[in-house]
Parts: C-alpha cells; structure tokens; sequence
C-alpha cells in the first residue's frame, strides 16, 4: 500500500505538468513524506524516502545543484524536484548524468506550478496509503492475537484484497540492538515495502517486541527468497553493514490459521541470533521444533538441569571442563580419538572424564540412551 515514485509521477506529469530527466531505475523508490528544501545543507531534515522540492533560491554557483544531489542521494531521498525558473533556468547535464548513475529520478516542473499545491496533493495521497496500511497491519494482528471477531477481521483483510485461502509466510527480523532504533525502523520498513513491490507480492509489516514482522502474501518459495536476499542486502546497506537476525516461517494457507506460524517466524528468528547466522528459515530447525512447540518451559528447565545443568554447575565451581569435553564428545558421535585429539588429552584421560561425567550427572555418555539424554539436555540449553 506504499506510495512509490512512479505512482506520484503519473498522477503529477497530467495535472502538473511534471517532466521527467533522470534516475527513471528509482522509480519503485516508496516516499515516505514531502519536502521543499532550498538550503544545500539537507541532512538535517531528512530521514530518508522523501520527495524533495527545490526551487534552488540559493542558486548562486555553477556546480551548486550537483552538490545538492549527492547530499540527496547521501540523505537516501527518494525522489528530487527541480522548480524551474528564475533561480534555476536549467538542470546541468553534470546532474541528470549523476542522477542516472545513482537512480535518484530526477523530475522538473514549470515556474507556474504551485510547489505547495503537489505538495499539499502527494502528503494527502501519503496519509490516505498509510491510513490503509495501518487498517491492514492492525487487523492482521488481531487475526493473530484472536482479539475481537474473526469472522469481520477476516471480511476486512478481504475488502483489501487478502483472500480467506491467501497463502502467508512470516518473517521476523531482529535488529542489532548497537543501532539507532528509530533509523532501523526507518530502513527495515522502506526497504522491505521497495522489495515487496518488486516481487509484486502483498505485504504487511509491524512491529513486535522491539522486532520488525514482515508479511508476505501469495508469493513462491522462489520469490520469497530473492525478497529475503534483496531485503537484507538493501537493509544492511542502508544501516552501514549491521547485524540482521531474520526467522522465516513456512508458507501456509488460510487467513484464520496464521498464528501459531507467526510463533514459527519468532523461533526461527530467536535461533538464528543464537547462531549468529543471518537468515534461518523454520523448516530448518530440526529437533527444535519439537522443543519450542512445549509450551510448558519450566518442564524443560527441570529437565536440563537434572542433564547437562548439573555438569555446568561443577564445571563452575570446580574451574573444570568437563561440559566442552561432553559436547566434543557427543559432536563426534563418540569418538575417544577424536575428543582427545582436539582436548589434545589421552584416549585414557577421555575415558576417565566421561566416568566423571556419569557420577555428576547420572547419565552414562557410553550408553545410548542416556547419550540422548545429555544431548537432548544441551539442546534444551540452546532454547532456554
């Protein structure tokens, strides 16, 4: 429901007679707000995704408009408006070639027409789209958090064009906490709806507990995976290289039966933080679906520390390193060799160490199922 550039300029070019010269590849570029600039110095009232004005009053030296292009494009505008006349007579062939290159679109309009009309027309036209976005994202949250009537939120995701058998596919994605809350929120939001409408697919978006959901609706797997790769490049590029986490749930059909996928998005997104691993999807996760679909945490906690919890807490008290023996140990699917190569200890010591780990433990590491147990019990950590 973005308001894109393109969709500006066809309403702008017939009735005020808005012409483009350059940057026509920035054309799918969402707009955020509008803005009329004259001074050079733009940073400062920018956060990125507007539409500038500019009539260039301070249009005094040759090279002046350049220079305020590449603050433009330095501030990630969407879009940029030359009014000409008096002030500027003519854009340079120095700042349509710069914009081509950058694919800021570049736009004139005539002296007789009024900045403040357009300006007045595409903020009206912003708000009625973001007012329709909001509509959306809360009723979509409602359907997830079952608040309200089902049956009227599921009428209003289909007077917006989600049908009851639309198939949806969840995206959590964390942020780095170093960052500028604020700034991200910015940069995931636009940058998410730039690749959402270059897939051509329905999206929504909202935020939960300080995360940033994304929703996809209808789209392949195919196209899923070139959103979750553009997406991160344009985001990480944005925000200066920062840590994504991003937890991808499957693609399921029904508008009513959407939420225990969006919990799937949220595990997957908790586990690739744990693993530092930018994009893990749901279907991935193994064993640890079964373990963050038990609801009851406690009985998982108890179970941990009566397994691998026991040997963390000696390990602690007694400056031992039994656990990482036991991980190495399980790791190489019993391998004495291979543990004592990397414990860089004897075949012997392993041994005495795993007969450690059954007196603190209970477990016996050589026996089957009490090797399932330990494992399960590191596994259990990984969630908690």
């Amino acid at each position: 429901m973005a308001v894109t550039v393109k969709t500006l300029y066809n309403n702008g070019s017939f009735l005020y007679r808005m012409n483009i010269l350059a940057g026509r590849s920035g054309l799918e570029n969402i707009v955020q707000w509008v803005h009329i600039i004259e001074d050079d110095d733009v940073s400062k009232f920018l956060h990125g995704g507007e539409l500038v004005f500019t009539a260039g009053i301070l249009n005094h030296e040759e090279e002046w408009l350049l220079h305020f292009a590449r603050k433009l494009v330095k501030a990630s505008v969407s879009a940029f408006v030359v009014n000409i006349g008096p002030y500027t007579r003519q854009v340079p062939p120095s700042v349509i070639s710069f914009c081509n290159e950058s694919g800021l679109p570049l736009f004139t309009i005539p002296w007789e027409t009024k900045m403040v009309d357009m300006t007045r027309d595409f903020c009206h036209r912003i708000m009625q789209a973001e007012h329709t976005e909001n509509t959306i994202m809360t009723t979509m949250k409602n359907i997830l958090f079952k608040i309200g009537d089902m049956e009227s939120q599921m009428m209003q995701m289909e007077r917006y064009g989600f049908h009851r058998n639309s198939r949806f596919c969840f995206i959590g994605v964390q942020p780095d906490p170093t960052g500028d809350p604020e700034e991200q929120r910015t940069v995931l939001k636009s940058s998410a709806e730039r690749m959402a409408k270059e897939i051509g697919g329905q999206f929504v978006t909202f935020t939960y507990n300080e995360c940033r959901i994304l929703v996809l609706a209808n789209c392949s797997p195919q196209e899923t995976d070139a959103f979750l790769q553009g997406f991160v490049r344009r985001a990480q590029e944005r925000l200066h290289g920062q840590t994504l986490y991003l937890g991808v749930s499957p693609i399921l059909a029904g508008i009513g039966n959407q939420s225990a996928n969006f919990e799937k998005a949220l595990s997957a997104m908790e586990m690739a933080g744990r693993r530092n691993e930018t994009i893990v999807t749901y279907d991935s996760l193994g064993i640890y679906k079964l373990l963050y679909a038990v609801n009851d945490k406690e009985t998982l906690r108890s179970f941990h520390q009566e397994t691998v919890g026991r040997l963390e807490t000696y390990d602690r008290e007694n400056g031992t390193t039994l656990t990482p023996l036991l991980r190495d140990y399980l790791a190489f699917n019993g391998s004495l060799q291979l543990v004592s190569e990397k414990q860089f200890v004897h075949r012997n010591t392993v041994t005495n160490q795993l007969r450690k780990i059954e007196q603190i433990t209970g477990c016996n590491p050589l026996e089957l199922d009490d090797k399932l147990q330990l494992l399960l019990g590191f596994r259990i950590g990984d969630v908690l």
